[in-house]
């Protein structure tokens, strides 16, 4: 990133996988220490891209976007062994030194009861809000 003047890129696309959340089983002890490398890691990121201070004043960090995905979604409520099992939907997460954000975008089910019309049972929620829509915001 600090290099694209030299290499006369304007843009560039990195990305970093980390499994392991397929949580079927104890959910709760895994999903912390995994959520902790996470924040720890994009917190180091973003001071250091905090640190790099341009030409024009900003920083490297106001020249990112960061978004970060699952594959796929969970179930809401838990299975008979303390995990989740596969659901629809899922979840992002964009930042970045010039997102405005502190917004929640999409449909949050306004209930949990099992007879609400997008509950197909078991915690699974069918989505309201396509998957590639985040992706209006990052272009």
């Amino acid at each position: 990133i600090v290099l694209n003047e030299e290499r006369n890129v304007n843009r560039d696309f990195f990305a970093v996988e980390y499994g392991g959340f397929d949580a079927h089983f104890e959910m709760v002890s895994g999903l912390n220490t995994k959520l902790r490398v996470i924040n720890d890691a994009i917190y180091g990121f973003r001071q250091e891209l905090k640190a790099k201070t341009l030409i024009d004043g900003s920083t490297l960090w106001d020249k990112v976007t960061l978004v970060m995905s699952s594959e796929f979604g969970r179930t809401v409520s838990p299975n008979s062994s303390a995990g989740t099992d596969h659901g629809w939907g899922g979840n992002a997460v964009v930042m970045g030194g010039k997102v405005n954000g502190g917004k929640i975008f999409g449909l949050h089910p306004s209930t949990y009861n099992p007879s609400d019309d997008y509950n197909t049972g078991r915690g699974v929620w069918i989505p309201r809000t396509p998957w590639e829509s985040l992706w209006h915001a990052v272009v």
